[in-house]
């Protein structure tokens, strides 16, 4: 029979949980602290609303919508889930930002969700369309990119 070692009441979950919270409340250098949270998700939310309504301002969809109303309707579902997906990585970057995270991450985060919902809106005014996609594109894969290298 082998002998039982004494329990210390603390496992190695527990320990490596602990430091793990001190890392995290510590924060990394350079990192965004808690009271930075607040201006981050303001900034987060007016950015957004900014270039939407930039993007409804900038754009027309008479052009398409007198031509086309197959193309047109065609096009405005594509918007549509594209809001949602805009929305949705939107309101990810909102819960990223309150926690412990760079300012450079922040930033990429932020405005990649901006760039994402002003091409939505530009692609659902059917305005400047090649662009619009390409930016919307470009947003979703940088926000991808920097979640894929955030460590902190």
């Amino acid at each position: 029979m082998a002998a039982s070692v004494p329990s210390t009441g603390f496992s190695s979950e527990r320990i490596v949980f602990a430091r793990l919270l001190r890392r995290s409340a510590r924060g990394a250098p350079g990192a965004v602290q808690s009271s930075a949270v607040l201006p981050l998700r303001s900034s987060l939310v007016a950015g957004c609303v900014l270039a939407v309504v930039f993007a409804a301002w900038v754009g027309d969809p008479s052009a398409y919508l007198h031509t086309d109303l197959a193309l047109s309707r065609l096009l405005r579902g594509m918007a549509v889930i594209k809001a949602v997906i805009a929305i949705a990585a939107a309101g990810a970057v909102f819960w990223r930002v309150g926690l412990p995270i760079s300012a450079k991450f922040a930033a990429s985060y932020v405005i990649s969700a901006w760039v994402m919902a002003g091409s939505a809106m530009l692609i659902w005014q059917l305005s400047y369309l090649p662009p619009a996609a390409v930016l919307f594109h470009v947003g979703a894969l940088s926000m991808l990119v920097v979640g894929w290298r955030d460590r902190s």
